[in-house]
């Protein structure tokens, strides 16, 4: 099992007042599965992704990763945990902009020990895998919400991670940017990636080949998509 989650809480203090936005939360999640968690706005779903990647530790509970407990690990290990095992893709990109898209991309290998030409060879074999191996030398601000996507994708994959953690990845882009980011990660799934997608849309969470559902800081739901969506289906709108 990669993950598996026991009953797992989130408390917020603010002064004298707690704020409860996780209330027991469980579930497991094998290699290889491409799962979504949906639910609203405050539902719980983001605080939720930040455990499961390292950002943040539950108040209590228990967080089982490939087998180990890292619900109460040091920050510095939890940091060297974000670093091998997790790749992160945010709605908002978070690229630098006055970087170019190589190193961009490469910016996780700084912290490996990988020498300056292993970076390059690397990135460059990534930035190829998602379409972008003419785009090496071009800043973020010189490419469209679709690209940045992809770029940032190809920044999670650098470091071979065990899962991919994609949070709203296509809140701002228009609807062939987002089936193009879609489609990538429907194929990165079938290469045998772990994927866990946040998102408050249900379309898209049926991307996945399963939906936990989240309202208040507890599962409602978690079920298998029968009738999965594919990028696939809309081969006109990728061309």
């Amino acid at each position: 099992m990669l993950i598996s989650v026991k009953d797992i809480k989130k408390e917020f203090w603010a002064e004298d007042v707690v704020t409860k936005v996780l209330n027991g939360i469980t579930f497991d999640i094998e290699k290889g599965e491409f799962v979504s968690v949906m639910g609203p706005s405050g539902s719980g779903k983001s605080t939720l992704m930040y455990i499961l990647s390292f950002l943040d530790k539950p108040t209590s509970g228990q967080y089982f990763f490939e087998g180990k407990d890292v619900s109460q690990l040091s920050d510095d290990r939890l940091a060297e945990m974000r670093n091998d095992k997790v790749g992160f893709v945010f709605q908002s990109f978070n690229l630098l902009n006055r970087t170019s898209v190589l190193e961009n991309v490469m910016l996780p290998l700084l912290y490996t020990g990988i020498s300056g030409p292993e970076r390059i060879k690397k990135g460059k074999e990534i930035l190829e895998q998602v379409g972008l191996s003419h785009r090496l030398d071009y800043t973020p601000n010189r490419l469209s919400g679709g690209e940045k996507q992809r770029v940032a994708i190809a920044r999670a994959l650098i470091n071979t991670p065990q899962v991919i953690f994609a949070d709203e990845p296509t809140g701002n882009l228009d609807s062939k940017s987002g089936l193009q980011v879609m489609k990538l990660l429907e194929d990165l799934n079938a290469q045998g990636n772990t994927i866990v997608l946040v998102t408050h849309e249900k379309y898209t969470a049926e991307y996945a080949q399963r939906i936990i559902n989240i309202r208040d800081g507890m599962i409602v739901s978690d079920y298998r998509v029968d009738q999965r969506q594919s990028a696939k289906n809309h081969n006109e709108l990728l061309k």
